[in-house]
């Protein structure tokens, strides 16, 4: 038996938009297939206390403790580049848009890796030294490494958007000074000066956050007894399967955008399990998350239909021409509604699916699960594997 795990990352939003939400609205034929005949539901991923986003929700779902979701996300992120934190410390450095101390952008108004890694070179040229180095992940997203303690920064940026940062930023001293100093090297920087001149918005600051110890994680395969891989296009998602010790499938070209390599993953996803022995596999997709961080229900749709068309639809049908037995759920892991353009805990919907088997069915949104058996977000993996009983 296999077992597989497809996170839509914020597809889920909040009912009563005028033309539905955004996964009500596209059109999801394997979607719509897999859930006429699988056990619909609502869960919340993110434990009482911690703050709603992914490192909260997957390590959740993936079977962690609370306690690890108040550890440090950068931390994690260095986890996934193989980065030696020994007697350092770690945040996040996004390269962010300001419009005067406002946040209109969390991700530096959609950078290329071209664009970012010139801009973090420049950074690193006039502000690095043996106690600061900066780190280029992915796009917009970077790391801070720096000699001293360990601090968590400021708040997250996403949900910062639109609001003055001011009262924001980070106590540290330190902290402080890099993030003036680096609006004045981004603001007159060549990069910006070009997207400006295209109408795009300028990387005009960067935003530390994320700090934190990098949190314990139990082995995933002396938990559940299964080999489990994961594969993803954000420096997270890597991160959080190598503290659990997947094994993490690359894929060429898959990123947390909308051009990410959908039929990679689906492909990676399939031989992992068929012909490379494994169990368990996560796979995980940023870019509904980002659309709604953009406000944008065109990319919103286009991600959902996107993941259901180019990842489920090839990977179950892989699966199904083999002759594999296999449960799938699926499921955001957390809302990012395009009204709030932030995260929220709200519960979302997810679906079970076995291939050996038809279960109760339904039509699988927010709206038709509201009402659905609700099952706590650390029991969510026990369910997939049949260690806990359908609701």
């Amino acid at each position: 038996m296999k077992y597989l795990i497809a996170v839509a990352d914020g597809c889920a939003d909040l009912p009563g938009q005028p033309v539905g939400t955004p996964l009500s609205y596209a059109h999801t034929p394997c979607l719509d297939r897999l859930a006429a005949r699988s056990q619909i539901g609502q869960t919340c991923l993110i434990p009482p206390g911690c703050d709603p986003g992914s490192q909260a929700a997957l390590l959740t779902l993936l079977g962690a403790p609370a306690a690890s979701c108040r550890g440090g996300r950068a931390a994690l992120e260095a986890l996934a580049q193989d980065i030696d934190l020994s007697g350092r410390a770690v945040l996040r450095c996004n390269l962010v848009s300001l419009e005067g101390n406002r946040l209109v952008s969390h991700d530096g108004g959609g950078l290329t890796q071209d664009e970012a890694g010139r801009l973090l070179h420049a950074l690193g040229q006039a502000l690095g030294d043996p106690d600061h180095t900066f780190l280029s992940a992915m796009g917009y997203r970077a790391l801070l490494v720096r000699r001293g303690p360990v601090h968590p920064g400021a708040p997250a940026p996403d949900g910062l958007l639109g609001q003055d940062i001011t009262p924001y930023l980070p106590a540290d001293a330190d902290l402080r000074r890099l993030f003036f100093a680096a609006r004045e090297i981004l603001e007159a920087h060549p990069v910006n000066a070009a997207r400006r001149a295209s109408g795009q918005l300028p990387a005009n600051g960067i935003w530390l956050w994320g700090g934190g110890a990098l949190p314990a994680l139990p082995n995933f395969t002396a938990r559940t007894g299964l080999a489990g891989g994961a594969t993803g296009g954000v420096p997270l998602v890597q991160g959080i399967a190598r503290g659990l010790g997947l094994t993490w499938l690359k894929v060429p070209h898959a990123d947390g955008t909308l051009y990410t390599n959908w039929e990679g993953k689906a492909f990676a996803a399939f031989d992992a399990l068929v012909r490379g022995g494994l169990d368990f596999v996560f796979v995980h997709a940023e870019a509904p998350d980002e659309a709604g961080h953009a406000g944008s229900l065109p990319e919103k749709v286009a991600a959902i239909e996107y993941f259901d068309q180019r990842l489920l639809a090839p990977l179950t049908g892989w699966l199904d021409e083999t002759g594999t037995n296999y449960r799938l759920l699926v499921l955001p892991d957390h809302p990012t509604p395009l009204s709030l353009r932030s995260h929220t805990a709200d519960p979302v919907p997810w679906l079970l699916y076995d291939s050996r088997t038809i279960l109760p069915g339904g039509i699988y949104d927010e709206l038709h699960t509201a009402d659905a058996p609700f099952v706590p977000g650390d029991a969510m993996l026990d369910l997939l594997l049949e260690r806990r009983p359908l609701p």
